[in-house]
């Protein structure tokens, strides 16, 4: 078998053989069925399911380069598309060697790794939360999940490329993709942009209030499709934004449907942990946020003044400032109860916690607070900024 082939073959023989369980009907299946075709050195199959891959995704170049490869490698020869492409700035064979690789890597060795294991970033949804998206950056992958009775369910989960200069954005035009919390804020039709968008694009808030304290600069980040004549592009690719295959944001879109602020987090180094480890967690911020809010309806001054200072042990947010309290609960504190919490830890910052709490007072009366917690090496906790934010905001 010569070179590029065997190249395949080295990078994927490591992973054993898996299913395709969520997202199977789809044009990453039928492309990683082929490598497993491959794999069990069934040439003559593989190369019936290349053509009609091709057939079918005409724009499919790791596609039309797996076959390629094959059909050399059956006619004895020595394919030398490596050598042709050499003198490009950027290495498109690379590229498209880079996403294959990664494509089966999750699917053949990271999935069946995190069986029964969930975000540890995604302590706990509102029950006003019906969706939120965890782009987990190492795997490339973009997972749906859907709040059913307040448990996390994947209910699919898409290959997506980050900014070509990686992660953590700073500053406009670094080409990277922004760390953290976000939340998606509508929907552009493809029709209304321009063709490298392709299907369309979804905006999320960055720079968010944690990006503005930073002086981080930039917008425009969404996630959108991909430009004609490419079916997905290199695991790093886009000006900051994330790409997703046409069919897949199209398939994203109908999860979201017409819901807004859907949470979008964009995790650099994701931890995976069991359920009953996820609640542990999340009972710890809670009682802390039980703590707060007893203290604020009992106007406990002492207990407060603590609660939003920065502990002299931990010096590590201190740039953050120290959070003032709400002036939302100004004679109404007695009154409020806490309706609805979502808990989320904050990618890229250490021991830091975002809380939406949906507070009411009679029917009427509706609150919304986001506090930063941080909790401290010692294990104390501190709110370290405090924001009102519209109800639906």
């Amino acid at each position: 078998m010569k070179p590029l082939l065997c190249l395949f073959l080295a990078l994927l023989a490591a992973f054993p053989v898996a299913g395709y369980s969520v997202n199977s009907a789809s044009y990453e299946r039928d492309l990683l069925g082929a490598l497993e075709r491959l794999l069990a050195h069934d040439q003559g199959s593989a190369a019936a399911q290349l053509e009609t891959l091709t057939q079918s995704y005409p724009n499919s170049r790791s596609g039309y380069l797996i076959y390629a490869d094959l059909l050399a490698a059956r006619g004895g020869l020595t394919p030398a598309i490596g050598q042709a492409m050499g003198h490009l700035d950027r290495d498109v064979v690379s590229e498209l060697r880079e996403q294959l690789s990664i494509r089966w890597h999750y699917w053949h060795t990271i999935r069946a790794a995190r069986q029964d294991l969930w975000p540890a970033a995604l302590l706990q949804l509102s029950g006003q939360q019906r969706i939120i998206l965890y782009m987990d950056i190492p795997a490339a992958r973009l997972i749906v999940y859907e709040n059913d009775g307040g448990q996390l369910k994947e209910v699919d989960n898409f290959y997506a490329s980050i900014g070509l200069a990686g992660f953590e954005k700073r500053r406009e035009g670094d080409q990277k993709t922004p760390v953290g919390v976000y939340r998606i804020t509508g929907f552009i039709p493809g029709h209304k942009l321009h063709e490298r968008y392709g299907s369309g694009a979804l905006p999320i808030d960055y720079p968010n209030e944690l990006d503005q304290i930073y002086e981080r600069t930039g917008d425009g980040i969404w996630l959108h499709g991909t430009e004609p004549g490419f079916i997905n592009r290199a695991p790093r690719a886009s000006d900051g934004c994330l790409s997703l295959a046409n069919g897949d944001f199209l398939a994203l879109h109908r999860l979201i449907g017409d819901a807004t602020s859907v949470p979008v987090v964009i995790d650099p180094a994701p931890e995976w942990i069991a359920p009953s480890e996820l609640q542990r967690r999340r009972e710890r911020l809670s009682r802390t946020i039980i703590r707060w809010f007893k203290a604020r309806l009992e106007s406990d001054t002492p207990l407060l003044d603590r609660l939003y200072s920065l502990s002299h042990h931990d010096t590590s947010m201190r740039h953050l400032s120290h959070a003032q309290p709400s002036s939302s609960f100004t004679g109404l504190a007695r009154h409020l109860r806490v309706e609805d919490t979502q808990l989320l830890a904050y990618p890229g910052e250490e021991r830091l916690y975002v809380a939406d709490l949906w507070l009411t007072h009679g029917p009427q009366t509706k609150i919304r607070i986001r506090q930063y917690w941080q909790r401290a090496a010692d294990d104390e906790w501190q709110i370290v900024r405090e924001f009102s934010i519209p109800p639906n905001g």
